[in-house]
């Protein structure tokens, strides 16, 4: 068996049902080749019945209660293929996506998962804040990787599982490698998420990687952007209650790191991870070849404490932070304003902008952003790679819609 499809869904029947016709017509693989295993996550729906009567050949994991996107690991374990596709009930590859993804793990064994572009119904694409982590619902994997790592750890009900996977896999030795030519698509359909559930997952979550991933001299740093971030965001929703809740748990969470042993990234990991070295040397270069001095870094995002870094020993001096979101409106990092772009470079001053945003589903959108109100100097630090051929849209088209 060459591919094992792996989709996890709770309550969305018609939905899982047309993923499942799309599956027949977009997978290219030869009949006989690929299967389908479904963990159905305690539906009451009827999912599990519709799917037996209407896909005969999909094999059906039930579930007594959801697990969240750990039951995955369910579905690894009966998967009889040598790669494992992972997959949304709303998401699903399109074009050669799957062959082009396989043919590139059989030609290199230190590959061990390819993760496509991700288009949404309106055109506009879907990422990781991070260019090395597994998204759920857009990645091939080797199975034996997920027999070695166990699959996704059960803490982790929902948000940044893929990043506590991917780093483990990363830890291994092992690349995840991101491609724009391999497309999936996501139907994004609401499914009836608590909000709150959401905000607090992420917030737990992502302080649980710093505490389990990061040497102790990043710790502080990334615990405290990250803990600001995420917090703000949930505030601003309404859900100021989930934040603290988040909070006191993720703290339970950093004392059973440190008494069980951390998973510290070994430098040539935290590198691929984080990329410090290579966001320093892209701004060094940046400022010998434009001889500028007062910059703005544009977002707060996941790693934009690497750009800070990064300005900070390129001698640049950092007049602000540029962030469009609402959610960080007259706050203030390390020291300096947070602000939309068009007000951080508003009356000169600004020699440039760097474009800390790495999510490959962001960069170009962004960038354009910040073109259109301001004409100096602007680096990004993402660029596309492509496994046969970059994507060239027509007169009037999206590179999204090209694909």
């Amino acid at each position: 068996m060459k591919l094992s499809y792996v989709i996890v869904t709770r309550n969305r029947c018609d939905e899982l049902l047309r993923t499942l016709d799309r599956l027949e017509l977009e997978t290219r693989l030869p009949h006989g080749s690929w299967e389908v295993v479904i963990v159905d996550n305690a539906s009451d729906d009827g999912s599990a019945e519709a799917v037996a009567r209407e896909h005969r050949e999909a094999k059906i994991i039930r579930l007594d209660e959801n697990e969240g996107m750990p039951g995955r690991n369910h579905g690894f374990r009966a998967a009889r293929g040598k790669y494992v596709c992972l997959l949304d009930d709303d998401s699903y590859p399109t074009g050669r996506a799957i062959p082009m993804a396989i043919a590139h793990l059989e030609r290199d064994s230190r590959v061990a998962a390819v993760v496509g572009r991700v288009v949404l119904p309106d055109g506009t694409l879907e990422g990781p804040a991070l260019p090395c982590v597994m998204m759920g619902g857009a990645s091939v994997v080797r199975k034996s990787v997920l027999d070695k790592t166990k699959g996704f750890s059960p803490e982790f009900f929902r948000q940044a599982e893929e990043y506590d996977l991917s780093f483990r896999i990363l830890r291994l030795g092992l690349r995840i490698e991101r491609f724009e030519d391999v497309v999936f698509r996501h139907e994004k359909v609401a499914g009836g998420r608590s909000s709150a559930l959401v905000h607090r997952m992420d917030l737990r979550n992502n302080l649980i990687l710093v505490e389990r991933f990061l040497p102790k001299e990043l710790r502080r740093p990334y615990r405290h952007d990250w803990a600001t971030r995420y917090a703000a965001l949930a505030r601003h929703e309404g859900h100021e209650k989930a934040a603290r809740t988040a909070m006191h748990e993720a703290l339970v969470w950093s004392r059973r790191e440190r008494s069980v042993g951390r998973q510290t990234l070994d430098p040539a990991t935290l590198e691929t991870v984080l990329s410090l070295q290579a966001h320093a040397k892209a701004v060094e270069a940046w400022k010998r070849r434009t001889g500028l001095n007062r910059v703005a870094i544009a977002d707060f995002g996941k790693n934009v404490y690497a750009t800070w870094r990064a300005c900070g020993a390129a001698g640049l001096q950092v007049a602000a932070l540029a962030d469009q979101r609402a959610a960080f409106a007259g706050m203030r990092y390390r020291g300096v304003p947070m602000m939309p772009v068009a007000e951080a470079v508003r009356g000169g001053g600004i020699d440039g902008v760097v474009l800390s945003n790495t999510n490959p589903a962001q960069v170009a959108a962004r960038a354009a952003q910040i073109r259109s109100v301001f004409a100096g100097p602007l680096l990004t630090l993402w660029e596309p790679r492509y496994l046969e051929r970059p994507i060239v849209p027509r007169a009037g088209e999206s590179a999204a819609e090209a694909a």
